[in-house]
Formats: structure tokens, C-alpha cells, sequence
């Protein structure tokens, strides 16, 4: 996969400015293939007199930005590097952000990263409140001229991604990145104690993580040895010359939980303990968020996910080769091959179970693998053998042709309704009344008719009584000729029908193949004499069209 590394346009200016190249070939497999895309926002200059600029923090977003478009490191598809006073207002990181994220889809990566200064604020009804400062920043009026923490975590969680990360290099206690405008101080200064925990930070959502240079009531400090934040200066390493060290599981590859933990011990010990870092994460199975590391390797790593959005779903168990896996709406991660798939109700009902091949990184939509609710077409063709006193009139053999349509009902809905129509016929050598010689008689069938079909879960059969209604007529060679006879009749029966996956079959969507027996009662009358036959007969056919 080729980097890019991309600036941002509309007027933007950044330190370290790149080329937009457009992506080369690969028609819409390009497009819609997994993108990595990063911002990263280093803000070195306030127009606050109160803010004193900082020497590293566009540095840091820059020297990371390198290692993320790098091979080596992230080989991430677009690299956004944010600095300079006109491009890091705030309503200019907005529109960055908002930029950057418009086209990203549910199987790419989104890294969103902030070196600057912080701050907080105390208020008796909402709480201790974090801030981000921009360079327009007030250090005063935080909540009219800054940006929340919370507000970041809310915008990173809202991205269409699968995999978000938040980064926060800074600090809000007042010492190093971060400033306190003198009420806070004073107001902070007459407490014992720490300052009290924000209250309003966000709960992590799945394969998602958020890192923090420090704890909200320490420094993150900058180091003119080591020309960066400390937290990123360890975090940056962690992805390249430290990459060894930091690859725990030794797979080639360092994901976000790998680095962090490589930062967080470096940065402690460099501090002496000062400065802790922290991070939240919610990771998905091993749906690990890797930040370095071979694309070929990354994608061999990866899993699929299982996912269901239809609200029908949530609190269904989800059983992979029969061990428990979790319970919908939570995203399922699945190792790539064959398995076996069962949902289960809360209630201990089977909704589905099926063989299941599903690919690396591959994202599997639950309710996709119901039976679909759209109508679909049937075509078969059906042997059957008569039983009863009327095979003095009937052949005992016929053979048929039904085309059938199964009607549009919910995807998960476990009653189909099906409507078919069906023409037959058979021959046999029958005795005659008034002929020496038997007779070859031709007898046949042409009705219409449905099907109340009931679907298990366990398997892919359906089961269910039928009526049809239509017409059976015979032709022999009679004493004084040709004759041919018949009268309607009503039809009752069952059937049980099994449809297998097949090829795809035209544009209407995946076919099916159909196998189906079927045993009915054809009643009848020949002569003013009424009888019947007892029908048994097994189809084979396509199903196609719907969704």
C-alpha cells in the first residue's frame, strides 16, 4: 500500500507541508479499500499573552506524522500534520478534522492526535472540565475559546471508522503544557488534595482508544534533550528504534495497546515518576489497533468481525464452533476460515445456524445471513408417484414443472408465504370398459396454489400444509374416438422444502438450490363416481431474485 502524505488545503498553512498525490488505478476496489488516515494538531504559538508558547509541540506532531506515513512504521494511507497559527485556531482544527474524516468508511483507521497547551476549569455544577487550548485560546474563557476533551472524545467516537484512537499530549494542572487562569489557581490552592475528576469524560467505545500523555492533575512535560514531549518522544520510539522491545506478542507487528505501554513505562521512569500516562481502550477480541507494522503483516493479523444493526438482534448470543463468543449489539471478532455459526435468544431459541467461511478483516453483517425477506422466483422440476383407487384412471407416474414465488416478508421473519403454479402429466396402459384392447391414457394436472411454509432455524428447510386448486384431465382412444375428460378440484397437502446456498444466479442476488418432497390428496370425479389419489413427489429446482 503506498503512503501518502497529505496537507491540509482551503487555505491552511503547516510547518511542514507535503504533496496531495491522488490515488493511482485500482478503480472502486481503490476506494473503498481500508484506508489508515491520521491528523495530528501541534500548537506552538498563543495570541493569549497569559500562554506562554511551547518549543516542541508542532515538532512532536511532525516527527510522528514521518513515522506514521513511513513503511516501517504505520504506513498510513493519509498523514494530515496540523501547525502554525493560521492553521490551528480552533475553528481551523475543526474544519481539519471534519475535512479529513467526511469520506472514511466502517473498515478503516483513524488516528487523532494533540500536542499543545491545556487546561481546566472547576465549576460547582458541572465539575472539573478539561480543555485543549488552540492558538486563538483564551486562557480565561476556556469554554467559549477552547476545545473540550470531552468534545474530542464525542468527535473521534462519531467517526464512521471501525478503529479510532485519541492521542492528547498535554497537560491541565497548571505546570508545563498546561496553564490555570487565576481563579481556577486560587480556587484550586484552597482545596486539599487533588483537584476533583472530571465527571463528564466519555465511556470508550469498542476498537477504539484513547491515549493521555498524564493524569488530568499531573505535568506532561517537554525535554530540550530529547526535542519533544516526553510522552511522545517514548510513544514515537515505540514505533521505531524501540519496536523490538515494544512488540509484546513478537508478531511483526506494535498496536496501540503495545505502545502505550512502551510510552507509559519510559515516561515514568524519565520523570521519576511525575508523569503517568494513561489510556482507555475497549479492543475487540484481537481486534488490535495497529499503529506499526508491514501491511502485509497487519492484514494478515487481523480478523474478521461479526456486527448486527438491527435492533431485533441485541441481546442475542453468538456461538462460534460451539463456544460462546458474546452477545449482539457487541462486535464479534472471528479468526479468519470456516466456522460454525449459532445465534441463540436470550430466551434460548436457535434464530440461525449455519456454516460460516469469512476472511481477515473482513466485517460480516448478521442479518444478512437470514433468509431474505425480498420475493424470490422458484423453478423445478418434480417426479411424483400416485397411490390409491383412482390409478385405475390415473398413470401412476407423472412428471411437472412448477414455477413458484415466495412472497416478501420480514428478513427475520420465520413465515413464508409462497404461491406456485403447476403443470404436470404422466402416461399409462389402462383397461377400458368396452374395449378389448388397453387404452394409453394421458392424464394430467394444471392448477395454482400456496404454500403456508414455517422456517426452522437449525437447518435451512421450511415446512408446511398446501392447497391447490385447478383441474386433472385425461385422453385415451375410446370406442368412438378420441375423448378427453377432467373436472376442478381442491387439492390439500403438505410439503417440506431445503434450499442451499448456490453460485450467484443472475443480478437478483445469491441462488439457491431447491430440494422438496411433497405429499398431497387429489380428490376427483370420473363417471359421477368420486375417488382419489395419494400423491408423493420430490423436486429439484433453482431459487433466485430478491435481495
Amino acid at each position: 500500500m503506498m503512503s501518502t502524505l497529505l496537507t491540509l488545503g482551503l487555505g491552511l498553512t503547516t510547518a511542514w507541508a507535503g504533496e496531495l498525490k491522488p490515488t493511482s488505478g485500482g478503480g472502486l476496489d481503490a476506494v473503498y479499500a481500508p484506508q489508515r488516515v491520521a491528523v495530528l494538531i501541534g500548537v506552538d504559538s498563543y495570541s493569549d499573552p497569559a500562554l506562554p508558547d511551547l518549543r516542541f509541540a508542532a515538532k512532536d506532531a511532525r516527527d510522528l506524522g514521518r513515522v506514521l506515513q513511513s513503511e516501517e512504521g504505520g504506513a498510513f494511507d493519509r498523514v494530515y500534520v496540523v501547525t502554525g497559527p493560521e492553521a490551528t485556531s480552533r475553528a481551523a482544527i475543526q474544519r481539519a478534522i471534519d475535512n479529513a474524516t467526511a469520506d472514511l468508511q466502517r473498515d478503516d483507521t483513524f488516528v487523532l492526535y494533540l500536542s499543545g497547551h491545556g487546561t481546566l476549569t472547576v465549576d460547582p455544577a458541572l465539575g472539573t472540565r478539561l480543555w485543549f487550548l488552540p492558538t486563538d485560546g483564551r486562557l480565561g474563557d476556556a469554554a467559549r475559546t477552547g476545545l473540550s476533551v470531552e468534545w474530542l472524545e464525542a468527535r473521534v467516537s462519531e467517526v464512521e471508522a471501525r478503529r479510532r484512537v485519541l492521542i492528547l499530549d498535554t497537560c491541565h494542572n497548571g505546570r508545563d503544557k498546561s496553564s490555570l487562569d487565576p481563579t481556577t489557581a486560587s480556587l484550586l490552592e484552597s482545596m486539599r488534595g487533588e483537584p476533583p475528576a472530571p465527571r463528564s469524560l466519555r465511556e470508550v467505545s469498542e476498537s477504539e482508544a484513547r491515549l493521555y500523555a498524564a493524569q488530568y492533575y499531573q505535568p506532561a512535560m517537554e525535554d530540550k534533550n530529547l526535542q519533544n514531549g516526553v510522552y511522545t518522544h517514548f510513544l514515537i520510539e515505540a514505533l521505531t528504534l524501540g519496536a523490538s522491545k515494544s512488540d509484546l506478542d513478537r508478531d511483526g507487528l506494535v498496536d496501540v495497546t503495545e505502545a502505550h505501554e512502551y510510552a507509559r513505562d519510559r515516561t515514568i521512569h524519565f520523570t521519576g515518576g511525575m508523569q503517568v500516562p494513561r489510556a482507555e481502550y475497549r479492543i475487540v477480541g484481537r481486534e488490535e489497533i495497529y499503529l506499526a507494522g508491514s501491511d502485509a503483516t497487519r492484514s494478515a493479523a487481523e480478523r474478521a468481525l461479526l456486527a448486527a444493526t438491527d435492533a431485533v438482534l441485541n441481546n442475542t448470543r453468538v456461538l462460534i464452533d460451539g463456544t460462546s463468543r458474546g452477545a449482539l449489539p457487541s462486535l464479534i471478532a472471528v479468526e479468519p476460515g470456516r466456522h460454525q455459526l449459532v445465534l441463540e435468544s436470550d430466551s434460548g431459541e436457535i434464530l440461525l445456524s449455519r456454516s460460516l467461511r469469512v476472511e481477515a478483516g473482513e466485517t460480516v453483517m448478521l442479518t444478512d445471513l437470514f433468509p431474505t425477506g425480498a420475493p424470490r422466483w422458484e423453478l423445478s422440476t418434480t417426479a411424483a408417484l400416485r397411490q390409491g383407487p383412482g390409478l385405475s384412471t390415473f398413470s401412476p407416474w407423472v412428471g411437472g414443472v412448477e414455477l413458484g414465488r415466495r412472497l416478501e416478508t420480514q428478513p427475520a421473519a420465520r413465515l413464508r408465504p409462497e404461491l406456485h403454479l403447476r403443470g404436470a402429466a404422466g402416461t399409462a396402459t389402462l383397461p377400458v370398459e368396452n374395449l378389448t384392447e388397453p387404452a394409453i391414457v394421458l392424464g394430467g394436472e394444471l392448477s395454482v396454489g400456496g404454500v403456508a411454509a414455517f422456517e426452522l432455524r437449525r437447518v435451512p428447510l421450511s415446512l408446511g400444509p398446501s392447497l391447490d386448486a385447478g383441474l386433472l384431465w385425461r385422453s385415451f382412444t375410446g370406442y368412438s374416438g378420441p375423448e378427453l375428460q377432467g373436472g376442478p378440484t381442491v387439492i390439500p397437502g403438505a410439503r417440506a422444502t431445503l434450499r442451499l446456498d448456490a453460485p450467484q444466479l443472475g443480478q437478483g442476488g445469491p441462488g439457491q438450490l431447491v430440494v422438496r418432497y411433497e405429499v398431497r390428496a387429489l380428490p376427483f370425479t370420473t363417471a359421477e363416481e368420486p375417488s382419489f389419489l395419494i400423491e408423493q413427489g420430490l423436486a429439484l429446482g433453482l431459487s433466485f431474485g430478491g435481495r
